[in-house]
């Protein structure tokens, strides 16, 4: 592992159940993944994308070869340990907001240093509360917030403990176009200005357009890498695995 590679995989692979009924997710995926970075996942439905990153973040164990954060085998941690890299080391969004009802959009944002106990960076929070534009609903609950608004406190909770990777799992999936935009800003921004590794999953290579290059997946399959991506490449690439549910 370089200098500058944050996270990595080799030959990953994931099987969930035994037998007749085992289905293989991901077989023999190596990738490596840089400081201030933003990396697409994209592929057909049922690729593996979601486990990719899963296992990646920690979320979920390999059945083969190893996810690896900062040169650390995660496979190696015990539980504490690995909730432990978890919490301080990735920022996770994912497309269902997952905010706490009952507590303030703040609340919900210092969530991940409350739980270990720390405090915030006051100058960091700022610098986070100002680029996710919620100053003025820091007070208010997730219900009485839009879907942009939910995201973006999602994004800053993700980002307040100033993590070395943000994993977002289709992180624009349940907003307009608008609202979609702007979180993309934010991760870009996240990449070019902080220097943090962003990976997202998404399926709309409008999303994949801001990032600097996309990772496709096919059967659990790593089967191409797209540099400097736009749209329309991405879409035309994408016509090949899937042309079926690509229009």
């Amino acid at each position: 592992m370089n200098e500058r590679t944050v996270a990595e995989v080799a030959e990953l692979g994931k099987v969930y159940g035994e037998g007749d009924a085992a289905v293989v997710a991901l077989t023999g995926v190596t990738a490596g993944f840089r400081r201030g970075e933003f990396t697409a996942i994209m592929g057909p439905s049922g690729s593996g994308k979601s486990t990719f990153l899963h296992c990646l973040a920690g979320l979920d164990k390999p059945t083969s070869g190893k996810a690896s954060i900062a040169g650390v085998d995660l496979g190696s941690l015990d539980d504490e340990k690995l909730t432990r890299v978890r919490r301080e080391k990735i920022g996770f969004v994912f497309q269902s907001f997952n905010l706490l009802p009952t507590l303030s959009a703040w609340e919900n944002i210092i969530l991940p240093l409350s739980l270990s106990g720390r405090k915030p960076d006051q100058a960091w929070a700022g610098q986070v509360i100002t680029a996710t534009g919620l100053r003025d609903r820091l007070g208010h609950r997730p219900a009485q917030l839009s879907g942009g608004q939910q995201q973006r406190v999602a994004c800053a909770r993700a980002l307040i403990t100033r993590p070395e990777i943000v994993a977002a799992d289709e992180p624009t999936g349940n907003l307009d176009s608008r609202s979609g935009g702007q979180i993309l800003g934010l991760l870009q921004r996240c990449a070019r200005e902080w220097r943090q590794t962003v990976l997202m999953v998404t399926h709309d290579p409008i999303a994949a357009g801001y990032a600097d290059r996309v990772l496709f997946l096919a059967d659990g399959r790593l089967v191409d890498e797209m540099r400097q991506p736009t749209p329309g490449r991405v879409l035309d690439r994408m016509r090949r695995f899937e042309p079926q549910a690509v229009r």
